[in-house]
């Protein structure tokens, strides 16, 4: 991805301060972050690296001289006065799950606030998600008579702390906001709340990392 993408993935103008870029930043991750949209991540990946792209770009000496992005095109040839600043893929040996680490722990680190407001907008929107569901499907979330005994666990390798879990079951899920490192997740009662409860939580997982599983038939509930 190079600047004039990274703008338009943005949504900011070429001139736009970073305080700008940060904050458009900000909007997007809120609306197209995996766990609320429950899509595969990809315009969410696409956001993130266009924020990393436009940060090493303010940081340049280039770009505190004040020179302008500027771009030459023609019909058949798209000449450019930069070079790209960022690829999106995984590190070696690394999955593109664990690689998502690199994207949101220098944003999380300098913005904890966003995080909890992230946390706040999120469990708001699910509350008015179950509250204007039809009767019939509200239906659906109750749990049933008879609980499964459960096995619940965080899959250390592709947790990246995104909060949803402990959102939904808190009961059932912390997540260490001291410590700097994924995985922040930990499973601290696996009976804190009902099956259906963890299961939502486990589907809201941007990475599948939450583990459910039936402990007296080993069948796997999620992921399948």
């Amino acid at each position: 991805m190079n600047v004039k993408q990274a703008c338009q993935t943005l949504s900011v103008n070429s001139d736009a301060s970073f305080e700008d870029v940060k904050g458009a930043y900000r909007k997007l991750v809120l609306e197209f972050h995996p766990d609320r949209r429950k899509n595969d991540g990809k315009e969410f990946k696409k956001i993130t690296e266009a924020y990393h792209c436009l940060k090493k770009e303010h940081k340049s000496p280039r770009k505190n001289q004040t020179t302008k992005w500027t771009y030459t095109e023609t019909i058949t040839k798209k000449k450019q006065n930069f070079k790209d600043r960022s690829k999106w893929g995984p590190s070696p040996g690394k999955t593109p799950e664990e690689d998502w680490g690199r994207f949101t722990k220098d944003f999380e680190e300098s913005n904890p606030d966003f995080w909890k407001e992230y946390e706040r907008k999120f469990w708001e929107e699910y509350k008015d998600t179950i509250n204007s569901t039809p009767k019939e499907e509200f239906e659906k979330t109750k749990e049933p008579n008879k609980q499964p005994n459960l096995f619940v666990d965080v899959d250390p390798s592709l947790c990246i702390a995104c909060c949803s879990c402990e959102t939904i079951a808190p009961e059932v899920f912390s997540i260490d906001k001291h410590t700097r490192f994924n995985p922040k997740s930990k499973v601290i009662n696996p009976r804190g709340a009902g099956f259906n409860k963890i299961m939502s939580a486990a589907e809201t997982c941007p990475t599948k990392a939450i583990i459910v599983e039936n402990k007296d038939t080993k069948e796997r509930f999620y992921p399948l």
